[in-house]
């Protein structure tokens, strides 16, 4: 069903580097791979130490690896690719890849495949009893390893991979340096047959596998409670499930964006996708487990309202972003104000976008709060993801708006002048 697309190797006259190349790369490399095991040895079910003593004596004893976790690993990439290709699911076109206008097509059967995989969870659990999931929480520090393994390993293959064939490469990371390449990613469009590695990276296995630990976490709480689980371990489950049930029921949204259209897939997204979202994203859940927190009635309230309010942003933004892309007749967008581009695109000035370039970033940065709060402030650990996620977006919002004004030159500065705000409206 795809187009063949051709060689479109092409070596920029003077390459920019991001990350501050090379040297950065492989900080950035270095640093992620300390602070993804560095959360898990700063606060667990053996406690939250404070002193470097404590940490170093664990990190001595601890089993980071074993045959059966990696296997375990491995059968579940095996069972989500199966499913990709046994479930049912529409088959959708990407943007453009070239000038001609050709586009690869993606089958799209994400929520699916989480759909059979909880629906099997619960019916395990139902079956066995919650002491069941021990089989995952209990190697969690093993089954992290394994995703870090298998992504630095994916990430490899990708680069070696680019260099074969007639390949699509991405632009930002064809420098010509090997390191720098591996971090950003030199391949664009990495496929077997109608099977896109990037975008089913992209969704399936670190955002299912998030919500699976953080039922295993439930569960713990509920054995380590003698049969209940606190309200804010409910509002952790609840909050995480919806966000990535969320993101895979409107699948078809990944491939507008940068990750997908612009980004190669090196270290930098296969280590976020496999195993930076399922083992930074639910800390929440994983310190519950372990040291549980009950809210009461008004703060439990008042999260909820901080969350919907952040999910009404979230989703209302990057619904009309879509909307407009796609179907700009349609009654929701069509009379929305917008700006023409010398390249003949259209920017929106109004609506959602109408008040910062990137609200929708905004609503999603609420939404990270509205996870972290329930665990109280017993320990700083759990909120890693609200601080990161704010730097993240920050960053992200650097290489959009870098990548756009020298996709639209003097455009782009008149519409920085119209819509003046980043991403948080009147602040920032």
């Amino acid at each position: 069903m795809n187009k063949k697309a051709g060689n479109f190797k092409k070596e920029p006259k003077e390459f920019e580097y991001e990350f501050f190349g090379p040297t950065g790369a492989l900080a950035v490399f270095l640093l992620t791979t300390v602070v993804l095991f560095g959360l898990y040895f700063g606060c667990n079910e053996n406690g939250c130490p404070a002193y470097p003593q404590k940490i170093l004596s664990m990190i001595y004893d601890a089993k980071f690896i074993d045959v059966y976790s990696f296997q375990l690993y491995l059968c579940w990439l095996g069972a989500l690719i199966l499913a990709w290709h046994v479930l049912p699911g529409e088959w959708v076109k990407g943007t453009p890849i070239d000038e001609k206008g050709s586009r690869l097509d993606y089958k799209m059967n994400g929520f699916a495949t989480a759909s059979l995989v909880l629906g099997v969870t619960s019916g395990f659990i139902y079956m066995k009893g919650p002491e069941c999931m021990e089989l995952i929480w209990s190697r969690f520090l093993p089954l992290m390893t394994s995703a870090y393994i298998v992504s630095i390993f994916l990430s490899i293959y990708c680069y070696i991979s680019s260099f074969i064939g007639q390949k699509r490469l991405a632009e930002g990371g064809n420098s010509g340096n090997i390191v720098y390449d591996w971090f950003i990613g030199r391949l664009l469009n990495p496929r077997i047959g109608n099977f896109d590695i990037k975008v089913f990276s992209e969704l399936r296995p670190g955002l299912i596998l998030w919500v699976l630990l953080d039922i295993a976490f439930a569960c713990r709480q509920y054995v380590l409670l003698n049969g209940r689980i606190t309200d804010s371990m409910v509002l952790v489950l609840v909050f995480h499930s919806w966000y990535v049930l969320d993101s895979l029921f409107y699948e078809n949204a990944v491939l507008t964006t940068m990750d997908v259209t612009t980004d190669g897939l090196g270290y930098m997204l296969c280590l976020g996708n496999l195993a930076w979202v399922p083992f930074t994203y639910g800390l929440q859940a994983r310190y519950l487990s372990f040291h549980p927190v009950d809210l009461g009635i008004p703060c439990t309230i008042a999260i909820i309202f901080l969350q919907l309010l952040g999910y009404y942003i979230f989703r209302g933004t990057n619904s009309q972003k879509n909307m407009f892309r796609n179907n700009p007749t349609d009654p929701s967008v069509k009379n929305l104000k917008y700006m023409e581009t010398k390249r003949g695109t259209k920017l929106l000035i109004d609506g959602w976008y109408g008040k910062s370039r990137h609200i929708n970033y905004f609503g999603d940065w609420l939404m990270a709060w509205a996870w972290c709060l329930p665990v109280g402030f017993g320990s700083a650990i759990p909120y890693f993801y609200v601080a990161y996620f704010a730097v993240l977006l920050i960053h992200r919002y650097g290489r959009d708006d870098h990548k756009c004004h020298q996709k639209y030159g003097e455009d782009w500065n008149k519409y920085c002048q119209i819509v003046k705000y980043r991403i948080i409206p009147y602040v920032y």
